[in-house]
């Protein structure tokens, strides 16, 4: 363990004490830590990734941070409990040890034999037991109802002042039947109103109703290869017929997204591609308005990232944005550097730059995040980020908190709250909420 012991200083308090056998006594209790704030950073990092996922179906680099990181430590004490195994195949901890390390790699079968295994050897092991008893959950299956509310306020450097008030609440059901680990088909209803309110005249530009089925699908290509298909067949119609503009006949549009991911060891690659509703405000010279639209905004592109030292990480991508709008057409390029310093457990920094080819844009975000788990029950992380723009010369500083709860085995709630707002040049605020409930049947 003291070859890896550096690698992944994530948020931990509580011990998994049969995780601590198969490590020589000096280095128990870092050990233990580790593992346990690996097991936090994982569990938290899937729940910001499935939030993220539902707004814009891209994979940020914030996403992925840590991913290299963890798996190395993880490919790591496997290599090591399989060793020490050989010496001792009659010690239950290492078995216990190795099944709950394959099953944070999310590798049910190897998991399974290793639980079995372990209670030939314990019979009615509590903790073998319980492990057996969450990978069969993981096969139930899950309604989610999740709801999730923005409101923007949009500031024009032109007219000196705000001039318009955009919100949606988004209201979604879904049912997934899940095979193990990564393994997911489903299908859900999707319900939100959108409304764009003036700010200079005290009335509304205009009111939408938004309504789409859905269908999903998450399999693994290969050992370390996976993939996820979303598709959804949106349909808008006027919520309002006070509002300024109106839909002259419903609008349809086909959006979701697809993902290819592959998981190295201490490396990691994304392909990425999303079909999305262009939110960004078009403002209406002629009539001092944000004007209607319905256009699909296309991302699709490539990230990857890899450990470059104890406790370091860069992350890139490159994406080709394309617009229905008049919006034009470019590259964007990322470039991240991670840092997970082993004095502080569960924090991170991050230093990145982005550039726009068409806008001409360059961006710079700094960006902290802690992940702590206060409870058994309850695991947090604490994210705050300052953006530059170069072309606005404009601060963004936003503050993101994200809760992930577990009431019993079977229902647990996730809930997540942002706000953020600019100053310099630009002047835009926005509030956005999102949350989960989640219940495991059959």
């Amino acid at each position: 363990m003291s070859s890896l012991k550096l690698f992944l200083p994530f948020a931990g308090i509580f011990l998994s004490p049969s995780l601590l056998f198969a490590v020589q006594e000096s280095e128990a209790d870092a050990g233990g830590i580790i593992l346990h704030q690996l097991e936090v950073a994982s569990k938290i990092g899937s729940t910001k990734k499935d939030f993220d996922m539902e707004e814009s179906g891209i994979v940020g680099l914030g996403d992925s941070a840590g991913l290299s990181l963890g798996l190395q430590y993880y490919l790591g004490l496997i290599q090591q409990y399989e060793e020490k195994i050989e010496e001792d195949k009659e010690n239950v901890y290492l078995w216990l040890g190795l099944a709950q390390t394959w099953e944070t790699l999310k590798k049910d079968a190897n998991a399974l034999e290793a639980y079995q295994r372990a209670l030939t050897i314990s019979q009615e092991n509590s903790i073998a037991l319980q492990g057996i008893q969450r990978i069969k959950r993981s096969r139930q299956v899950q309604l989610r109802v999740y709801w999730s509310s923005t409101s923007q306020d949009e500031y024009s450097p032109y007219l000196g002042t705000e001039y318009a008030s955009w919100k949606e609440q988004v209201k979604q059901v879904q049912v997934t039947k899940s095979w193990g680990t990564g393994k997911t088909i489903g299908f859900g209803w999707l319900d939100s109103s959108i409304e764009q309110d003036n700010l200079l005249y005290e009335d509304t530009d205009y009111s939408l109703h938004r309504q789409a089925p859905f269908f999903m699908i998450s399999w693994p290509l290969a050992d370390r290869v996976s993939a996820s298909v979303r598709l959804r067949e949106e349909k808008f119609s006027n919520d309002d017929d006070k509002a300024y503009y109106q839909l002259n006949e419903n609008k349809h549009i086909y959006t979701g997204h697809v993902l290819i991911s592959y998981r190295g060891e201490g490396y990691w690659g994304n392909m990425n591609y999303s079909r999305n509703r262009e939110t960004d405000s078009i403002y209406d010279l002629v009539n001092a308005r944000a004007a209607l639209y319905i256009e699909v905004k296309e991302l699709a592109g490539v990230s990857g990232g890899f450990v470059l030292a104890p406790g370091l990480e860069v992350g890139s991508s490159i994406y080709y944005e394309q617009y229905g709008s008049d919006s034009p057409d470019q590259f964007n390029g990322n470039l991240q550097f991670s840092h997970f310093p082993s004095w502080f457990p569960g924090f991170q920094v991050s230093l990145g730059s982005g550039y726009y080819t068409e806008e001409k844009e360059v961006i710079v975000n700094l960006s902290t995040n802690y992940q702590w788990q206060p409870w058994p029950e309850l695991l947090m992380q604490l994210e705050y980020q300052l953006e530059y723009s170069e072309n606005e010369d404009s601060w963004l500083n936003q503050g993101d908190l994200l809760l992930s709860w577990s009431f019993t085995n079977q229902l647990s709630m996730n809930l997540r709250a942002q706000y953020g707002a600019e100053t310099g040049g630009d002047k835009d605020t926005i509030f956005f909420t999102q949350a989960s409930l989640n219940w495991n049947f059959f």
